[in-house]
């Protein structure tokens, strides 16, 4: 079974530091910091990412062929139930999926801010700020968006005529790419805040525990 690597731990409490000199904090900061961004911005995650919706896309599309064996009188219900149950199957721990992934961005925020705070270092500062990845990102985000959007209002705008199945069809996998789509955007926007805010000079932000 794919275990996912562990995210670095937080530094240590203010009252427990144990670094002997500036050096090595600011040593272990670099390492964690870095490792802790391709967590976040690397291809990998996009990879996941958009793997999890198409996981979501192929579940919707069972369910979208489930619901119009229904509506068709003339179909075969077994098949269609058949449909339904596995598309539930696979739609299902698709979104958990997602929501583990959003969950666990959160958690590489919170860490990356745990770190910035022990000490300014803009020696190494300056490389997290990965411009060109969240480029990459946004600008794939924004097209899987346009798609996303138009795929949905192209089944919302289907003719009377036109079967719950292809509309469910249509619309699902427009939002689901939408969805997808946000979530990728909005991971690239928040870490170019991260970087300006945080990452940006500012002597108060030490606490000065680690030069005792």
């Amino acid at each position: 079974m794919f275990r996912r690597a562990p995210l670095p731990p937080p530094p240590p409490p203010a009252d427990v530091y144990d670094w002997p000199d500036l050096e090595s904090l600011l040593a272990d900061r670099a390492a964690a910091m870095a490792e802790l961004q391709r967590h976040g911005l690397s291809v990998a995650r996009m990879l996941l990412l958009w793997s999890l919706g198409l996981g979501a896309a192929l579940g919707w599309i069972l369910v979208s062929l489930g619901l119009g064996h229904f509506e068709d009188r003339t179909a075969d219900y077994i098949t269609g139930l058949v449909e339904l149950v596995l598309g539930v199957m696979v739609l299902v721990p698709a979104v958990i999926g997602v929501g583990f992934a959003v969950a666990r961005d959160q958690a590489v925020r919170e860490r990356l801010d745990a770190w910035a705070e022990l000490a300014y270092d803009p020696e190494n500062d300056h490389r997290l700020r990965a411009g060109a990845r969240s480029a990459m990102w946004l600008g794939m985000s924004v097209a899987l968006c346009v798609a996303g959007l138009v795929l949905a209002l192209t089944g919302g705008g289907q003719p009377d005529s036109a079967g719950l199945g292809e509309v469910a069809y249509l619309v699902g996998i427009g939002v689901i790419a939408l969805v997808i789509g946000v979530l990728g955007a909005i991971r690239a926007v928040l870490h170019q805040r991260w970087a300006g805010h945080v990452l940006s000079p500012a002597p108060e932000r030490g606490r000065g525990g680690a030069h005792r």
